[in-house]
């Protein structure tokens, strides 16, 4: 039995390529208030795009589910592309679980000029999500780029916030 070697330019040509973006997008992104309910509520709405691709994923194993007629996922009759679809929801719903608070802590005490950088952080967080989401399904190895961006993502996120509430 031979192991296949994790991906590594991949996933380092993905962060350049996120990096990248996320300045871009950082040009683009229009400034929050300096008001702190202001700046939350931009986060929030930063965040829908998450939200939506979550919901989108969900709704694809829901007519996949439907199609296949493996209506009942515990009898073990879910096909290849069910079970890695899930398996996605299960990842994205984990990452979203580190990067939400991280994310809104960050917005509550960041410098207002500096909020047009959280959102286009969220923003690049939803599509490195997409990414890993089209990789996985392509197959397993793809899924790394996505999956890369995503943690570094989620690391700077708590590393930020965790210097502006302890600064």
């Amino acid at each position: 039995m031979t192991r296949e070697r994790p991906p590594v330019l991949a996933p380092l040509l993905a962060l350049v390529l996120a990096y990248v973006l996320w300045r871009v997008l950082v040009g683009h992104v229009s400034p929050a208030g300096a008001d702190p309910a202001q700046r939350m509520a931009v986060a929030c709405a930063a965040l829908l795009p998450c939200a939506t691709l979550l919901l989108a994923m969900i709704a694809v194993q829901m007519a996949a589910r439907n199609h296949a007629g493996a209506i009942d996922p515990t009898t073990g009759g879910d096909s290849h592309f069910l079970h890695t679809n899930q398996r996605a929801i299960g990842n994205t719903v984990e990452q979203l679980a580190i990067f939400v608070p991280g994310l809104l802590a960050l917005a509550a005490r960041v410098r207002p000029e500096a909020m047009r950088q959280v959102v286009a952080l969220a923003l690049v967080f939803a599509l490195a999500r997409l990414a890993f989401w089209i990789g996985y399904l392509l197959g397993a190895r793809l899924r790394a780029p996505g999956m890369a961006v995503t943690f570094a993502i989620n690391v700077l996120t708590l590393i930020a916030a965790a210097r502006v509430w302890l600064a």
